[in-house]
């Protein structure tokens, strides 16, 4: 038994070392098998981003990042291999949030379409990646 626990725990340390996220989830999900999630950490900002207003969805993503960043009402959220991550800093540390949870505006909004919208609508105010970065359009 002893050998187990540490066997479980080494698997862990493990886990966490390559990256990924470990989150608990309701008191529910274990009944069902569904007591941990375990995912690839899917953001790094490691500076504040750029980051621009769009009337039309009425929310602030960053146009310059390969990645689909959001902030609604001074929280952050990220879109990323089709599940939604929230945090209260740009940085981080991110969890996974149920779409249920998620702020209105977020909801319908499918992988890419703000940016593309963005592109489509404002194309002289697309920048160069590293540009701008802190600023507001």
């Amino acid at each position: 038994m002893r050998l187990m626990n540490v066997s479980i725990g080494a698997m862990l340390c493990g886990v966490l070392a390559a990256g990924c996220v470990v989150v608990a989830g309701p008191p529910g999900h274990v009944k069902h098998g569904r007591g941990v999630v375990v995912a690839p950490a899917p953001i790094v900002v490691a500076s504040p981003p750029r980051m621009v207003f769009v009337t039309e969805f009425g929310i602030s993503f960053a146009p310059d990042l390969d990645i689909e960043l959001y902030e609604v009402g001074g929280v952050w959220y990220s879109l990323h291999g089709g599940a939604w991550y929230r945090a209260d800093a740009y940085n981080g540390p991110w969890v996974v949030v149920e779409r249920r949870h998620l702020h209105p505006r977020l909801v319908k909004i499918k992988p890419g379409q703000v940016k593309a919208h963005y592109k489509t609508h404002h194309p002289k105010k697309v920048k160069a990646k590293g540009h701008g970065k802190g600023r507001n359009d």
